[in-house]
């Protein structure tokens, strides 16, 4: 009835909403810091924009997303048809495969990463290559370009990658292609770009302007606060652009998706000022983490990799699961091959602190009951 290819399939499980864990542990509030979103709503203008445009919802989107497509390549300084624009950065990954991938053929990528990677072969009945990271949690981008042969349809790297938040540089990211066939597929996913300090961030995108089998993706879902809008976009050759407008749907991209991207993209300095507070955010995180001597991996991402020391431990008696109880979701480092780690997403600075003081209590041996304070929250 269904292809055998479904059984090899691995299914993205998103974490757990702040509904499930009221029900759960009975509280009346909790801090959401589990799925790397912004803790800032979309900017004022930007709402706006999506409440006018609620009456015109009887209508189909531009379903080439001119508009859009248009922004963003005056933006980046391409031309429209170097742009393509996508369900969230997610859609665009998984119609790269759809467009490259056919049995027989490998994609490889970074382990632990993103988990929808794997998912792109397993699509295609074509093969995973999964090359391990390298020993600080970035991307080992020597051996992934020395597993390329002549199976090999598509590249993907994440970067600053997701879980770890380690960031590989221009300098790196050229060496690599460099060394790989000219017309082999790379796709360099930025989901996190915002957030990243180092002088050279932007170069990659300025590479795509001029290497034709290198497709650069980023969102609207992080640093703009339109996660539940989905709208993403890719910058890259006119080849790789053309190859995914041929598999995607029509309309992939709903009519406030596109006004509001088109709309946030006018807000560079309220963009630059919300980043701003959460990299400061993140610096006083990991600050306290190491004042505290909890170990973690340094991030460029609005997340953090915390190694408290867990286990996964079957009477429920983790830090994940302890953290729960107080009221404060993170990601556990299960789903996401991190075992015995949690990923932390950035929030407010009150979220943050919350977040600080339930994992020193919990490693400090304080009572698993949440105090009063942390049920009402």
């Amino acid at each position: 009835m269904v292809s055998p290819r479904l059984a090899a399939m691995p299914r993205y499980e998103p974490g757990l909403t702040t509904a499930e864990v009221l029900a759960r542990h009975g509280l009346r509030d909790a801090v959401k810091l589990s799925s790397n979103e912004s803790p800032f709503p979309p900017i004022p203008e930007v709402a706006a924009v999506i409440e006018g445009a609620v009456g015109t919802l009887n209508r189909y989107p531009d379903g080439a997303a001119r508009a859009l497509r248009a922004a963003l390549a005056d933006r980046h300084g391409v031309d429209p048809d170097q742009v393509v624009v996508g369900n969230g950065s997610c859609e665009l990954i998984l119609l790269a495969g759809e467009a490259l991938l056919d049995p027989g053929t490998t994609v490889i990528h970074a382990t632990p990463s993103f988990a929808l990677y794997p998912h792109l072969a397993a699509a295609a009945g074509a093969e995973s290559i999964a090359v391990p990271l390298a020993e600080d949690g970035g991307h080992d981008l020597e051996t992934m370009a020395a597993m390329v042969d002549e199976r090999t349809r598509l590249m993907v790297v994440c970067n600053p990658n997701n879980p770890t938040g380690r960031f590989r540089g221009a300098d790196g990211i050229e060496r690599m292609l460099d060394t790989l066939p000219d017309d082999l597929p790379v796709l360099v996913d930025e989901a996190y770009f915002d957030f990243v300090t180092a002088i050279d961030a932007g170069r990659v995108m300025s590479m795509a302007r001029t290497r034709p089998n290198l497709l650069v993706t980023r969102t609207f879902s992080k640093a703009h606060g339109l996660c539940g809008l989905r709208v993403g976009y890719g910058v890259g050759g006119p080849e790789w652009v053309a190859a995914i407008d041929r598999v995607r749907q029509p309309f992939n991209t709903g009519l406030l998706a596109q006004a509001a991207a088109v709309e946030s993209l006018r807000h560079d300095e309220e963009l630059v000022r919300r980043v701003g507070v959460i990299v400061a955010e993140r610096d006083r995180m990991e600050r306290a983490l190491a004042d505290a001597g909890i170990a973690f991996t340094p991030s460029q991402g609005n997340f953090i990799l915390v190694s408290p020391g867990d286990r996964p431990d079957p009477d429920g008696r983790s830090v994940h699961e302890q953290l729960l109880r107080r009221g404060v979701i993170v990601r556990d480092g299960v789903a996401l091959g991190c075992p015995g780690r949690l990923r932390v997403s950035v929030g407010t600075p009150d979220e943050n602190t919350a977040f600080l003081e339930a994992l020193t209590g919990v490693l400090g041996g304080s009572s698993d009951e949440p105090r009063e304070s942390e049920r009402q929250r």
